[in-house]
């Protein structure tokens, strides 16, 4: 916990504290019954339980909703008529599953003209790169397996070929 979140709490302790200082004063049952009352006022019927609940957590929600869907196309309308949507897909990165901070980062670097090959292709890179962490098994390109078994078929071969004597007359014909 830093300093900053430790002050937050400390502030947040003290307002409740001088807010609540009658129910602080109060006893117990009269807190519970407060609560209570509290309780039944907000849930009392189905137009309240909306009005008082429902409501405050579902109005912002769709409104952020509406704003960031048009931001979104805004941005992604700006990164086409640039070219940038193109540019992108030709190398990999299809631009319309991308959020809105990234839209965002995306148009800036486009508008200060720094949006480039290198810049996309480390993006790509990125997200392919955190994209096999979130899997539950990360796929690793190893081929040092690979080339170990292939080595040690061709031994098992040229081991073969000089038991049974295969190998000398091979090496005779080929320096011939």
């Amino acid at each position: 916990m830093t300093i900053a979140d430790r002050a937050r709490a400390i502030a947040i302790t003290a307002m409740t504290t001088v807010s609540a200082a009658g129910a602080a004063r109060a006893d117990a049952q009269e807190v519970q019954d407060y609560l209570l009352a509290f309780w039944k006022f907000r849930t009392a019927d189905t137009t309240s339980f909306l009005l008082y609940t429902v409501a405050p957590i579902m109005v912002p929600y769709a409104v952020f909703a509406v704003l960031i869907k048009r931001k979104t196309e805004a941005q992604l309308e700006k990164l086409e008529g640039g070219g940038w949507i193109a540019f992108m897909a030709e190398r990999g990165l299809d631009a319309k599953t991308l959020e809105l901070p990234q839209l965002n980062a995306f148009c800036k670097a486009a508008d200060a003209g720094v949006l480039d090959d290198a810049m996309v292709t480390e993006f790509v890179r990125k997200l392919k790169l955190s994209e096999q962490w979130k899997k539950s098994t990360i796929a690793i390109d190893d081929t040092r397996a690979e080339e170990a078994k292939k080595r040690a078929r061709a031994e098992a071969i040229l081991e073969a070929k000089r038991a049974r004597g295969d190998f000398e007359k091979s090496k005779e014909e080929s320096s011939v």
